[in-house]
């Protein structure tokens, strides 16, 4: 479908794949927080460093818009594009950082089975970015990462069920709360990725 649009400018294609892949980095990055909860420090410095870069790309694409005449598709599709995945950086530096904030040192009941679906959906939209050109199963992959969010959905109402049944401390059941409601936002978030680009490709078919 996006065959034809290909020669028009390649480069912002780049920018997409470069963004996916940080995405999906930084996903496993939190997941590996979640599951292990250990090397908080480095795991959140690091993840520092790959959010910074996604911030980067995100403004070369926009400077590029300014100088560039023909777009592969719409402007306002790349910067909600590029927008909303720098979107899903920022939520997964603040749910690794909340547990170094908030001195966590044990996993927290449901936070890592969210964590791990995010990482999941965030691999399945780093894969159907990289097929943006040729359009190979792309709308397949947005109804994956939609129906992840759903698993993800489903499994936080669980987890807010369970802790408010069985957290006696209300200071800790504050931080547990805080930490399942950012790394379930982070789900929504790809879940409107997914979204845009099956607008991009529905657009453009």
């Amino acid at each position: 479908m996006l065959k034809k649009l290909i020669p028009k400018e390649e480069k912002y294609f780049d920018y997409f794949n470069e963004l996916a892949s940080l995405l999906e980095d930084i996903a496993s990055g939190v997941d590996k927080l979640y599951s292990e909860v250990k090397n908080t420090e480095e795991i959140v410095s690091n993840l520092k460093d790959k959010e910074h870069k996604c911030d980067k790309i995100t403004s070369l694409v926009r400077q590029q818009l300014n100088h560039t005449f023909v777009t592969p598709f719409d402007r306002e599709d790349i910067l909600q594009l590029v927008k909303r995945m720098d979107d899903i950086a920022d939520i997964l530096l603040v749910a690794a950082s909340r547990f170094q904030i908030f001195k966590i040192h044990d996993k927290i009941d449901f936070a890592d089975e969210i964590a791990r679906i995010v990482k999941n959906q965030t691999k399945v939209i780093n894969h159907a970015i990289h097929n943006l050109k040729n359009n190979q199963d792309i709308l397949d992959e947005c109804d994956k990462v939609k129906r992840l969010e759903s698993e993800a959905d489903e499994i936080y109402h669980k987890a807010l069920t369970s802790l408010f049944e069985t957290e006696k401390d209300a200071i800790t059941l504050i931080k547990k709360k805080e930490i399942l409601d950012v790394i379930e936002k982070a789900s929504d978030n790809c879940q409107s990725v997914a979204r845009i680009i099956e607008s991009i490709v529905i657009k453009n078919a």
